[in-house]
């Protein structure tokens, strides 16, 4: 059975495009050594804990992508700063490096990266709350991010973000007099009502409906109200 994982690699982009470009993916944990000779123990006591993860938490993560990770599982890395999601194929087993390729992450996997969606595409907006957990591993529903994954076409690159350069400062003009208002006005026609909104059930169905009839992304059908 095909799996789905949340691994992050910082926070911002240059980590994750230092990982595209070495083909891996993988996770810090820069006191730990080689996770198939340490104990659970002595990774517990080897980790710092955080307000968001214990020790216990750490450890488990930790071996679930050193044991439990298989070649074929996907990838989810979230990038917060560009509120992109990239997506990744496991093409290889656990490897820990001491003077690893990316600096800070020795423990890592070969992967294919397919490429990244927008935080704000409709299809994944009913996963935020789970990718947004600081301690997931394991997402649910890989049948359901593999058809999805399938069914579009993922950018292999990020587009080129400028920064914004300094905007001068406004000209100041004199106010002009007003003119008089013309004796008629014609009012504006009205505009036609927009087509609601809808989005792709989660559930087996496969059809899209409007977002208010989903509940946690499920269609009635699917829910079987």
């Amino acid at each position: 059975m095909r799996r789905v994982w949340l691994v992050r690699a910082g926070d911002g982009a240059d980590e994750i495009d230092a990982m595209r470009l070495a083909g891996r993916v993988g996770v810090r944990f820069e006191t730990v050594g080689d996770a198939r000779g340490w104990t659970p123990q002595q990774i517990e006591q080897a980790v710092t804990p955080t307000s968001d993860e214990s020790a216990a938490q750490l450890r488990s993560r930790l071996l679930r992508f050193a044991v439990d990770m298989r070649v074929g599982d996907m990838v989810v890395t979230p990038n917060t700063a560009h509120h992109e999601l990239w997506l990744s194929i496991v093409t290889g087993p656990y490897e820990f490096a001491e003077h690893p390729v990316v600096p800070g992450y020795g423990h890592t996997r070969t992967a294919t990266w397919l490429g990244w969606v927008d935080r704000s595409t409709p299809w994944v907006q009913h996963k935020l709350k789970y990718i947004d957990m600081p301690a997931a591993v394991e997402l649910r529903d890989p049948d359901w991010w593999f058809l999805q994954v399938a069914s579009v076409d993922l950018p292999p690159e990020r587009p080129l973000r400028p920064r914004a350069a300094a905007r001068p400062a406004p000209t100041v003009r004199p106010a002009r007099a007003r003119r008089a208002a013309p004796s008629s006005v014609t009012a504006p026609k009205p505009l036609p009502p927009k087509e609601p909104e809808r989005a792709l059930c989660a559930g087996s169905c496969g059809l899209q409906w409007r977002g208010a009839v989903l509940v946690d992304g499920l269609c009635p059908d699917c829910r079987g109200d």
